[in-house]
């Protein structure tokens, strides 16, 4: 009976392939899919792969060119950029002296300063002018503004300070004749014409 029985069961197994399909044979079958599968993920990978190269070759371009353009502008900003050049002046010290009040200690700063052009001798006297009436030499800054005047008979400065040592000294007609040169000079608004014309008016009144 055992023996009907097993070979009953070898002929079905003989005589049937989707009973050997159904115990391993369908393992072909799902490598070849797999494969394909695997092929085509592959496929897939390399198109990526290939599109992601494509792209950072894309982007090197881009930041090559970027690169490029940034180093021309900067190089470009460099040249066409023009520093500020330090121009010395010669009364800078002399101008904190008098910001602090210390006008004679800044008289005798400006004695031993030597100037380059007349120009500079002009602005030079005119501060000695100043520096020496506010320290109450009023006879040496008539003589400073003078000479001042002298070198450059446009200097609005020395004609405003000038103005005011007439005022102090009772002289208001000279200092209403040195505020009219000072409007010829200067036909816009300048603070040495509202300045004189300021002490003016507080001497009158």
């Amino acid at each position: 009976m055992n023996k009907f029985f097993l070979l009953c069961i070898s002929v079905l197994l003989v005589s049937h392939p989707a009973v050997a399909a159904m115990t391993g044979g369908g393992g072909g079958s799902y490598s070849s899919s797999s494969s394909s599968s695997s092929s085509s993920s592959s496929s897939s990978n390399s198109s990526k792969s290939s599109s992601s190269s494509g792209s950072e070759n894309n982007s090197s371009v881009s930041n090559s060119t970027t690169t490029s353009y940034s180093s021309t502008q900067s190089g470009s900003y460099g040249t066409k950029k023009k520093k500020k050049k330090n121009i010395f002046d010669p009364f800078d010290h002399v101008y904190g002296l008098i910001r602090l009040e210390k006008f004679a200690e800044a008289h005798q700063s400006l004695k031993y300063i030597s100037v380059p052009t007349p120009s500079k001798q002009a602005d030079r006297l005119n501060l000695l002018g100043f520096t020496a009436r506010k320290s109450g030499d009023l006879i040496s800054a008539a003589q400073y503004y003078s000479e001042a005047l002298e070198i450059n008979p446009k200097h609005i400065q020395a004609l405003e300070y000038q103005g005011e040592l007439y005022l102090q000294l009772g002289e208001i007609d000279k200092a209403k004749q040195n505020l009219e040169k000072i409007k010829q000079i200067c036909w816009l608004v300048c603070k040495e014409k509202k300045m004189l014309e300021k002490a003016i008016e507080l001497t009158l009144n």
